[in-house]
């Protein structure tokens, strides 16, 4: 029986668990995770927002998984290749066979001053909730001083999480209005970015910025933030400064920081480059998949992107390149086709280009929250069971 140990209850790591636990192999199976509960990382910006409660995003672990999976909630310290452990908090080093190292994003800041400590970030249930709870607090200041400043809000970066953030804050604003005694209008909110969902045509794009300039959200395009502190956000050549009590980063992640602390190869913002069947020439019996993972894409050149779609993916070649190697048969090959993009701009629009049939169908308004929609059961029921796709 062979001893398998997968880290990180994400899109990638139970994904693994759920095609290891149903493969025939003679496997004894742990999962580790920090949390005793798997939440949609690509849902994190409603909570956010305020405009979903955390509960509707969070799937206890133990629900979604297989009883052959042994689960143990714990935070991973380090990765010891060489020995074939990993080092937790609690349960000190686990040893195994072969790893699956699905750890997970955290927000990259790039250095930027203030923006660890002053930033409002999105990367997981706790963070997301409090960037509400500052929300709140900064509405109920404004309420007792009636200090306009109170009402801005900055988010720095061009990416999905950004722009689909921007969608749902501008979906809030009126109903804080009402709640608040504000005009729509008073409430101030500033996009600083050097691009604009870069992975989306120039029309599709086009429509996503106009759409949310007409609910009132303020580009500036080109520029980088150089500072955050408690009072704002100073951006550009000149370090202009916009008051706000409330700024978002947004603007790039990077692996776990176990990674460096393992001192894997070839690492680069916490991402080590991975062979095609995404396992390490290093330590063969290691697979790294997900957000810690970098797999280059011939056609372009460059690493793909770290998406729960692609992360999804990279599981089903590692394990099955596993499975391939416990039964004496060749590597698995990574031949990654994406489904298409799809990005919110609130509940009820938002752009999609998808692929499908051989075309790709170019989607944006109303109809594209249905798709989101339909992402969210689809992981469900990929990472875990038919109940996880009804609750999603």
């Amino acid at each position: 029986m062979k001893k398998v140990l997968i880290l990180g209850g994400g899109f990638a790591g139970l994904r693994a668990c759920k095609l290891l636990a149903k493969s025939k192999a003679d496997l004894d199976i742990t999962l580790v995770n920090k949390n005793a509960y798997h939440y949609d990382s690509t849902g994190l910006y409603k909570v956010a927002s305020g405009d979903e409660a955390p509960e509707r995003l969070m799937f206890r672990i133990t629900d979604m998984i297989s009883p052959k999976v042994h689960f143990i909630e714990d935070d991973v310290v380090k990765v010891n290749g060489k020995d074939n452990t990993v080092s937790t908090k609690k349960n000190g080093d686990l040893s195994y066979d072969y790893l699956f190292n699905a750890l997970g994003f955290e927000p990259e800041t790039f250095g930027t001053p203030g923006a660890d400590e002053f930033g409002l970030q999105i990367s997981d249930i706790d963070n997301s909730t409090a960037d509400y709870q500052k929300i709140q607090t900064t509405l109920d200041e404004y309420d007792e001083f009636k200090d306009p400043k109170l009402l801005n809000i900055v988010v720095v970066g061009g990416g999905f999480t950004g722009i689909e953030l921007l969608g749902d804050l501008v979906h809030m604003v009126p109903k804080w209005a009402k709640k608040y005694g504000f005009k729509k209008e008073d409430f101030k909110i500033t996009c600083i970015a050097p691009g604009f969902l870069p992975m989306f045509n120039k029309k599709l794009g086009d429509y996503a910025q106009h759409f949310l300039e007409k609910k009132g959200v303020k580009f500036v395009m080109g520029d980088t933030v150089s500072k955050i502190t408690a009072d704002g956000a100073y951006y550009g050549k000149d370090d202009k400064f916009i008051p706000s009590h409330l700024v978002f980063w947004t603007a790039g992640v990077k692996g776990s920081d176990v990674i460096p602390a393992s001192q894997y190869p070839d690492e680069h913002r916490n991402r080590v480059a991975v062979n095609t069947d995404m396992s390490l020439n290093d330590f063969p019996n290691q697979y790294l998949i997900g957000d810690v993972s970098a797999v280059k894409d011939d056609k372009t050149g460059r690493m793909f992107p770290t998406t729960g779609q692609i992360s999804i993916y990279e599981a089903d070649v590692a394990v099955n390149d596993f499975l391939n190697k416990l039964n004496g048969k060749s590597a698995v090959k990574f031949d990654y086709k994406s489904m298409g993009t799809v990005c919110s701009l609130g509940p009820y629009s938002g752009i999609a280009e998808i692929y499908m049939f051989g075309m790709t169908f170019k989607l944006k308004g109303c109809i594209v929250p249905i798709f989101k929609n339909m992402i969210f059961k689809k992981n469900g029921l990929e990472l875990g069971n038919i109940r996880t796709m009804l609750e999603s």
